[in-house]
């Protein structure tokens, strides 16, 4: 569900809808947040973690960054 929100601002990158695409990056770190709260330890918390913080910068950046949006959608994807 991560990967689709992602998805999801990639198509309102190209649609330049900045509000659209933050709107699926705040789903997109809810679902994360949860993920993490279930996740107990190991390397898998420090990867999602490291996510975060990604999904997290381009949340306060208020601006479509395409390649970082797809670099993240392509880590959840091989996480998954």
């Amino acid at each position: 569900m991560i990967a689709n929100e992602l998805n999801r601002a990639k198509n309102w990158i190209e649609k330049n809808d900045l509000q659209e695409v933050n709107n699926c990056y705040e789903r997109a770190l809810e679902l994360l947040d949860l993920t993490v709260e279930i996740t107990k330890s190991g390397n898998r918390l420090k990867e999602y973690l490291r996510l975060r913080e990604m999904m997290g910068k381009l949340y306060i950046e208020k601006k479509g960054r395409p390649k970082l949006n797809n670099q993240v959608f392509n880590c959840i994807c091989t996480m998954s």
